[in-house]
């Protein structure tokens, strides 16, 4: 006979009886991902891959902006010079090898599994969004005006 005991997940949030996770969808490649609370930090991309894609035109953009500044136009003068130098000193030599790329780990995927947390892989509950935490038995602005009201 065979005893299953179940205990609580401990997190950031507490001991909890089940873990929640949050569903996610990519904002590069539209894939669905689960977080928990722990991992929450409102990530919007699936992984590093999918947020360097995404970036990339932003980051280029601030880049041009910089360097049609002043100080952009005198550092990057400065670095063109330095590496004309170095070219002069010493030859460089090309190894033929280019580096290999790095893909984002894919969680298994079967059917009938629970959703597992992308970045720990704990599996848990899925909620639209996460429950609000009740620090010193606080009393939250819904309930408050609920008590104006008179409900309470």
């Amino acid at each position: 006979m065979i005893f299953l005991i179940i205990f609580p997940v401990d997190c950031k949030a507490g001991m909890v009886d089940e873990l929640v996770l949050k569903e996610v969808e990519c904002k590069y490649c539209g894939r669905i991902f689960y977080v928990c609370r722990r991992c929450w930090r409102g990530q919007v991309y699936c992984g590093k891959r999918c947020r360097k894609i995404c970036q990339r035109p932003m980051r280029r953009e601030a880049q041009r902006k910089y360097r049609q500044s002043d100080k952009g136009k005198k550092t990057r003068r400065k670095y063109e010079n330095e590496r004309k130098k170095k070219k002069n000193r010493k030859k460089t030599s090309d190894t033929g090898t280019t580096p290999q790329a790095t893909f984002d780990i894919e969680p298994p995927e079967s059917p009938g599994n629970q959703p597992k947390c992308l970045f720990c892989g704990l599996s848990g509950i899925v909620v639209v969004q996460f429950p609000r935490r009740a620090y010193g038995g606080k009393v939250f602005s819904a309930e408050m005006d609920l008590k104006r009201e008179g409900y309470f």
